[in-house]
């Protein structure tokens, strides 16, 4: 992956004729010199404008270039209005130049960019082909005939798409990698962390951009991870629904089902196969054997002939009276039942409000615990046992205090509220399993004073029937049978259907936890750590050559997290004073480059700084910098730097280091009659 900047040309059309700039670059340390107001952030900002990349100064549409090239044009004390301006770039990546044309001011759309296929500026009798395509409009970065999509397979970035603030996905679009390898003079220089453009609402961009540049494994772990986790949250969501609906269907017929798993398992089927129990008075037998017993009530009842009402009406009366005890027990019992649960959901109420004031006690003591390991001395006092009108203490009981044991410690305190949380919410967990089957039995016992209510009324109708008429208990006690019997074998053929599609779902959690646990714990790979180590240790050799101050160079750290550098877990910003600050960029920004030389990154090989030397940096500083970044030439590199030091100054800081200014020095104003 390489990108060098080859040759620059700036045309600005005015009344008087035709004014521009004409650069050609070269590879190494590359200095552009002009006075301030000249021309030299104009040349510089040009190249952003020609390769498309203005979004990452900001959201906005307009054109961000000075009016020197949008409106007019002071020259030699004469202003000329600008009339058309267009920027030609060639770049190179390594193996092929081709050339980049935008228009600035004019009739043509900023929107549109010509590329044609080879060296047009350096070499002008050159015949390439021109293709157009579209830049900074929807398609851009990701269909074919867009400018950022065309330069991406140009320096062989295949930009990866990550997550957004929304919960989609969008390409890791160039405007956001730019800043680690062009820094402009306004804003480039007063924050390293927070130089990445927002506005595409792309989540961590910061750590996205360095894992893309430093072709981290982790980009691609952490895209891993989150979407094996989204798997696992899918097959977590379906295995709790499908156990929902054996639910509801045990539920209809007021049985329960044992031994199904609440949480996905790797193995299926358990040890012990989820089956269905139903009620039998206190306990819970199995489904086949309740159908058993069903059956054979039936059979008794089909292998004998229906009586009629005068057959069988001294027994119905003493069935009926039988029955209606037995109502009258029922009701009693539900009653009762009802109670039961009614204090069950109120202990349970209980426990929930129990846990709630734990979490908040621990919580209150997790607080406290930091004021003291922060320094506090400040007393935090309780309401018990102190007055808080007078702030005397008082006893709270009428019987005599006893001597009080030693106070605990807030360590102390948090341990043992941890403890009772664990305790309760054990107890919660047992006591809302336990409701459940309370209340599928308080529902069966309902329906069986349901069965027994329509006895009744069927051995009354049996005893107002006609003496000859058939038994209605009798025909309508078998036709419930038989139906209950139905009702429950479906639903065990349908439990059991469902039942059997929780192999599918475990064989997936399986294959999605065994690729959990493959990847590193962490997200970095052994080379990601290796690579982030190198970045330090250049990081911090830089600090020492630039004459770093503010703090020793071997307390600050590449971040593994944020991969910015640290002090204490801090942003530097805050504890270094602004022109080492600068040298942090410097060095930050150099290091990057450099790791480039000696581990596969996506970096381009390219650094642009527009006045490196800012809030005074002392010309030591800057001379050791330069110096370093010299080193570019030797490894096919480019570090483009723009300066308006004087030229005394400036030839004494670049001394003895390989440097190349072009074919001319700009002493005067860049821009100028072509």
């Amino acid at each position: 992956m390489t990108l060098e900047i080859v040759h620059l040309k700036l045309k600005i059309n005015t009344p008087k004729g035709l004014f521009g700039v004409e650069i050609p670059f070269s590879k190494g340390l590359f200095i552009l010199h002009a006075n301030n107001t000249s021309g030299k952030s104009t040349c510089l900002q040009s190249i952003i404008y020609a390769l498309g990349l203005e979004g990452m100064l900001g959201p906005s549409q307009d054109i961000p270039m000075p009016p020197v090239v949008t409106d007019f044009l002071d020259f030699e004390g004469e202003v000329y209005n600008v009339l058309e301006s267009e920027v030609l770039l060639e770049i190179s990546n390594g193996r092929k130049v081709v050339t980049v044309c935008r228009q600035i001011k004019g009739s043509r759309n900023k929107h549109l960019v010509t590329v044609w296929d080879g060296p047009i500026l350096s070499q002008s009798n050159t015949n390439c082909i021109s293709s157009d395509y579209i830049v900074r409009e929807p398609g851009g970065a990701s269909r074919e005939r867009g400018f950022h999509y065309f330069l991406a397979n140009f320096i062989e970035w295949k930009l990866p798409t990550v997550p957004t603030f929304e919960e989609g996905e969008v390409l890791l679009y160039m405007e956001t990698i730019f800043p680690l390898i062009f820094v402009e003079q306004k804003h480039g220089w007063s924050n390293l962390r927070n130089r990445f453009p927002t506005y595409f609402r792309i989540k961590d961009v910061s750590r996205r951009v360095f894992e893309f540049l430093f072709d981290l494994d982790a980009q691609e772990i952490a895209s891993r991870k989150i979407f094996l986790k989204q798997q696992a949250a899918e097959l977590k969501t379906q295995w709790a629904l499908k156990i929902d609906l054996c639910n509801r269907l045990s539920r209809s017929i007021d049985a329960t089902i044992s031994g199904l798993p609440t949480q996905p398992v790797s193995i299926w089927p358990p040890n012990v196969f989820p089956h269905i129990l139903m009620p039998s008075g206190d306990d819970w037998i199995n489904s086949r054997s309740y159908i058993l017993e069903l059956e054979e009530d039936l059979r008794g009842l089909e292998n004998i002939d229906i009586p009629n009402t005068e057959e069988v009406s001294n027994a119905a009366q003493e069935e009926l009276q039988s029955k209606q005890l037995i109502l009258a027990d029922i009701e009693v019992q539900l009653k009762l039942k009802f109670e039961e649960l009614e204090n069950q959901i109120a202990y349970i109420e209980s426990l929930r409000s129990r846990i709630t004031s734990l979490r908040e006690e621990l919580s209150r003591n997790r607080d406290l615990r930091r004021l003291i390991e922060l320094g506090s001395t400040q007393e935090l006092q309780s309401s018990g046992g102190v007055c808080p009108t007078c702030e005397q203490s008082i006893s709270d009981s009428l019987i005599s205090p006893q001597p009080s044991s030693e106070i605990m410690t807030v360590e102390q305190n948090i341990d043992f509220i941890r403890e009772q949380l664990k305790i309760f919410e054990a107890m919660l967990d047992s006591e809302s399993s336990n409701i459940d089957l309370k209340r599928r039995k308080v529902s069966a016992i309902g329906n069986f004073a349901s069965e027994l209510r329509q006895d009744i009324r069927s051995l009354k109708t049996t005893l107002t029937s006609e003496s000859k008429a058939p038994s209605y208990a009798t025909i309508e006690r078998r036709i419930r049978i038989s139906e209950k019997i139905r009702q429950t074998k479906v639903v065990i053929d349908q439990t059991d259907q469902v039942l059997g599609e929780f192999s599918d779902l475990a064989e997936q959690w399986q294959l999605v936890q065994a690729e959990l646990s493959a990847l590193p714990k962490g997200i970095l790979s052994d080379e990601d750590v290796s690579k982030i180590r190198s970045l330090e240790r250049k990081f911090r050799d830089q600090l020492r050559e630039y004459e770093f101050r503010s703090l020793n160079a071997d307390d600050i750290s590449i971040s593994q997290n944020t991969y910015f550098p640290e002090y204490d877990g801090f942003d530097l910003q805050f504890d270094a004073s602004a022109s080492d600050y600068i040298r942090i960029v410097w060095a930050y920004l150099l290091g990057l480059l450099e790791v480039s030389r000696e581990h596969h990154t996506n970096h381009l090989g390219l650094l642009i700084l527009d006045e490196p030397r800012q809030q005074s940096a002392g010309e030591s500083s800057i001379q050791a910098f330069l110096a370093r970044a010299s080193a570019a030439r030797q490894h096919g590199q480019q570090v483009i730097v723009a300066t308006s030091e004087s030229e005394p100054l400036l030839e004494g800081i670049l001394e003895n280091i390989p440097y190349s200014y072009g074919y001319k020095r700009f002493d005067n104003r860049l821009i100028a009659p072509l």
